[in-house]
């Protein structure tokens, strides 16, 4: 199994949508007023986020702190809305490594957590979260470009259909 551990914000969102006026976006799509989207992806980085998921079929493993807000129903919605072609099939666990331990520090366990109980063929994870601990399994995104930056998308697939793979040692 291929799996992609995904980031939201900064990845398929760009800081230009997260600042935008929420209200009038709300307004304007009274669905997503309904099941509570803030703000939309950015459609060119939905592009080619659908283009790494048709080339590598890979499945979506929610890292964002989007799944602290919605369950994966909620977001089966939301990536529809934005065009997404596959939704999250799971989320990383919510726990912390330890108490005192900042944001990439978690999620970074929270990502190896998963790859040890899981064990996916091949794995990668984006972020615009400094998560160097999970080497080259670990692609980071500009959150004012997410996966519009150049070579994003070929190294992405590169490590998805050439089998770049990680075992952590938590």
């Amino acid at each position: 199994m291929k799996m992609i551990f995904l980031d939201i914000d900064g990845v398929l969102a760009t800081n230009k949508e997260f600042a935008m006026n929420r209200t009038k976006f709300q307004t304007k799509h009274p669905e997503a007023m309904e099941i509570r989207i803030p703000y939309p992806f950015n459609p060119e980085c939905v592009k080619i986020f659908n283009e790494i998921l048709e080339e590598t079929n890979s499945v979506i493993v929610l890292s964002s702190d989007w799944r602290f807000h919605w369950d994966l129903n909620d977001l089966d919605k939301i990536f529809k809305f934005n065009g997404v072609k596959k939704s999250p099939v799971a989320i990383t666990s919510k726990m912390k490594r330890k108490i005192s331990s900042e944001l990439e520090d978690d999620r970074s366990f929270q990502i190896k957590t998963y790859v040890d109980e899981m064990l996916p063929d091949v794995w990668v994870a984006i972020d615009d979260l400094n998560l160097k601990s999970l080497g080259d399994n670990f692609i980071r995104t500009k959150d004012s470009e997410g996966l519009k930056q150049s070579g994003i998308k070929e190294k992405i697939i590169k490590i998805l259909n050439n089998g770049n793979n990680f075992t952590s040692n938590i």
